[in-house]
């Protein structure tokens, strides 16, 4: 039993050195003293002390000094284990939180190139107009006509509504209005700002991309409700831009699906980005939704 006891006694030293090695090393190196693996020298000088303490007959300060190390050990090594089980939960947010920023920015940019290219179909169908029209003067007038009120409709199609003075913004805007009409959701938007902002384009159609997204999935939830309205408006206060929506909605949950509620975060993180804040409430079925950045105008 002695020679047991004398085998397990140099393992925990060996251990203990080892770890405490280590522990002196990562000092030297990053000047400061790593609290978790101080951690695990707790565990094998207790078991040391308990194993120490066999050497007496009977209770000894030694066994309860093991025992009270023991516990503590095991009590530290849980907390640690749930801290890092916290910290990976927040890393794997964090990780879906930055692929769909990437997914948005991607989106974003192909929303931009397809306002672009429309502009230019526009610019061709006015060419266009403009040939027909000289029909009308050869007496084809019935022809003259109808080509123009085809190509006239084909044009109002890919016209964006005029919601700000930023062209991304407002095709982020109209695309929105669509998904509004399709579900049967009126949008009344009333935005004041200025024509130019130091805030990066892609932030900004992020941050109404998603408030709109959360506000149309809040209506969307209210099966049979009518008169479905999200009024979306924003405001320039010194050097601050105030964004806002207000929807209909149902006692908001806080705990969300796999893959989703990661647009407010989104939307936080970029506030705080721009010196700004995200807050939100709901009252009397009314979720509200304000969004503050300090944005500094070029002009």
């Amino acid at each position: 039993m002695s020679a047991v006891v004398t085998v397990l006694k140099i393992a925990l030293c060996l251990i203990l050195l080892i770890t405490g090695g280590v522990i002196v090393h990562r000092v030297i190196l990053s000047r400061r003293i790593p609290v978790s693996l101080c951690l695990f020298l707790v565990l094998p000088v207790g078991q040391l002390l308990m194993l120490h303490s066999f050497s007496f007959t009977g209770w000894s300060t030694y066994w309860l000094l093991g025992l009270l190390l023991s516990v503590v050990a095991g009590i530290l090594f849980l907390f640690y284990a749930v801290s890092q089980e916290k910290k990976t939960i927040a890393m794997e947010e964090l990780r879906i939180i930055k692929h769909r920023m990437e997914l948005e920015k991607t989106h974003y940019a192909s929303v931009e190139q397809r306002r672009e290219e429309l502009e230019k179909i526009r610019g061709d169908f006015n060419r266009k107009l403009e040939t027909v029209a000289g029909l009308v003067h050869s007496g084809e007038d019935g022809t003259a006509r109808e080509t123009i009120s085809t190509l006239a409709e084909r044009i109002s199609r890919t016209k964006e509504n005029v919601y700000c003075n930023i062209p991304i913004v407002n095709a982020v805007l109209t695309q929105k209005a669509v998904m509004c009409t399709a579900a049967g959701i009126e949008l009344d938007v009333d935005l004041n700002m200025p024509d130019t902002l130091a805030v990066e384009a892609i932030h900004l159609c992020s941050i109404f991309g998603n408030i709109l997204d959360n506000a149309i999935a809040a209506c969307q939830k209210l099966k049979g409700a009518e008169h479905l309205v999200i009024h979306l408006s924003s405001i320039m206060d010194g050097d601050y831009l105030f964004i806002k929506t207000t929807n209909p909605s149902s006692k908001p949950s806080y705990t969300h699906a796999p893959g989703h509620g990661y647009g407010q975060q989104i939307v936080s993180k970029l506030a705080r980005q721009y010196d700004g804040s995200f807050q939100s409430h709901y009252r009397n079925g009314v979720f509200t939704a304000v969004v503050s950045l300090v944005v500094a105008t070029d002009s």
